[in-house]
C-alpha cells in the first residue's frame, strides 16, 4: 500500500517539474519619448537615444560646447536561474549640459529576451525612466520606474515571470541595487541592468491520467477496507 501511495506522489511531482534555467540574449531600443513643445531627440527606435540641444558655458578662459545627453544600451547573453539575479544589459548615461526646453523627461525602454532555452522564442518587456537634465550646478538623474514581474511563459504546469529590477552599481561592498543614476554634468557612467525570473504553479487542471490513477487508486482503498470489515 505505502508503494502505491508513493508511486501516486511521484507521479503528481513529476508533472508539476518545470524548466528552471533560460538561457538566450538581449537587445534593447528606446522609444516613446516625452517632453516640452521644444523638445530635440535623436536615436528614437535604436539602442542609443539622445536628447537636449547642448549648451555653451563660459569660464574666464574660454567658451564651450557640450553634446546632448543621452542613453546607450548594450546587449549581453544571460543563463539564469529562477530566484536568480542576473545582468539584462548595460546603460551608459553620458550627462551632456542642455538648455531648458528642449530636454526629454521620459523615454521608454524595451528590452527583448531572445531565448534558447528551454525553447527558441522571444518575449519584450516595456519600461519607464524618468529623465531630470537642464542647465544646472548641481547634477542630474535618470530615473527607472518600477515595474511589476510580467507572465512570459507556462510551462510544465508552471507560470514563468520577468521582472527589470533597476539599476546595478558597483561600491565597496559589492553591487549595489539602486533605482537612480545620478551625474555631474559633463560626466557618464555605465551601469548594469539586473533581471530576475520567478515562477508560481499554474492554475491548471491536472492531466486525465492522473485523475484515472488516482480513481483506481481510491477504488482499490475501498475495497481493501470492505474485506477487512467482513473478515472481522
Amino acid at each position: 500500500m505505502k508503494n502505491l501511495l508513493l508511486l501516486a506522489t511521484f507521479l503528481v511531482a513529476s508533472i508539476s517539474a518545470n524548466a528552471a534555467t533560460f538561457q538566450g540574449s538581449t537587445s534593447g531600443t528606446f522609444e516613446n519619448p516625452t517632453g516640452p513643445s521644444g523638445m530635440i531627440t535623436t536615436g528614437v527606435g535604436t539602442d542609443k537615444f539622445t536628447w537636449g540641444q547642448g549648451a555653451t558655458t563660459c569660464s574666464k578662459k574660454k567658451c564651450s560646447s557640450s553634446d546632448p545627453s543621452s542613453l546607450t544600451y548594450y546587449d549581453t547573453n544571460f543563463n539564469a536561474d529562477v530566484n536568480q539575479t542576473f545582468i539584462a544589459g548595460y546603460l551608459n548615461f553620458d550627462n551632456g549640459v542642455i538648455y531648458s526646453g528642449t530636454q526629454a523627461e521620459t523615454v521608454d525602454f524595451a528590452l527583448t529576451l531572445d531565448f534558447t532555452s528551454p525553447s527558441l522564442f522571444s518575449e519584450t518587456f516595456t519600461y519607464g525612466f524618468s529623465l531630470d537634465n537642464t542647465v544646472n550646478p548641481q547634477g542630474d538623474s535618470v530615473t527607472f520606474l518600477n515595474s511589476v514581474p510580467t507572465k512570459f511563459l507556462s510551462h510544465e504546469g508552471t507560470d514563468y515571470y520577468f521582472e527589470l529590477t533597476g539599476f546595478g552599481i558597483h561600491t565597496k561592498k559589492g553591487i549595489q541595487l539602486v533605482d537612480e543614476l545620478f551625474l555631474k554634468e559633463g560626466k557618464d557612467k555605465t551601469v548594469k541592468l539586473l533581471g530576475q525570473f520567478t515562477s508560481m504553479p499554474s492554475e491548471v487542471p491536472l492531466p486525465a491520467a492522473v485523475w484515472l490513477f488516482g480513481s483506481g487508486l481510491m477504488g482499490f482503498m475501498a475495497m481493501r477496507r470492505r474485506a477487512k470489515a467482513q473478515q472481522a
